[in-house]
């Protein structure tokens, strides 16, 4: 179970929205490159796993949908309203 969920309805192309989904992992990795160990996208891009330290994150985009799954470890769970604001200023930004 996650810790933090958000979902955002858009109305794009597929191509659009794995391109903006591309954006804000790029924009968490340029913010805060010494918290990212790894991000892996699966072989079409709908989806990228996020490791760091104290969590993992899942971004994923469908045709409908942009949806972000963050599971924090238990010492990074006091910041979760923090990391939570800033993953849907993001998502707000670029699913507008």
């Amino acid at each position: 179970m996650s810790d933090i969920s958000l979902k955002k309805a858009h109305g794009l192309s597929l191509d659009e929205a794995k391109l903006r989904t591309s954006q804000i992992v790029t924009d968490v990795k340029a913010e805060f490159p010494s918290l990212i160990d790894k991000i892996e996208w699966n072989s079409d891009n709908t989806q990228a796993t996020v490791k760091g330290k104290g969590f993992t994150g899942d971004f994923i985009v469908d045709s409908t949908n942009m949806n972000i799954d963050v599971k924090l470890k238990m010492f990074a769970r006091p910041f979760k309203g923090k990391v939570q604001a800033k993953i849907q200023e993001r998502m707000d930004k670029y699913f507008a």
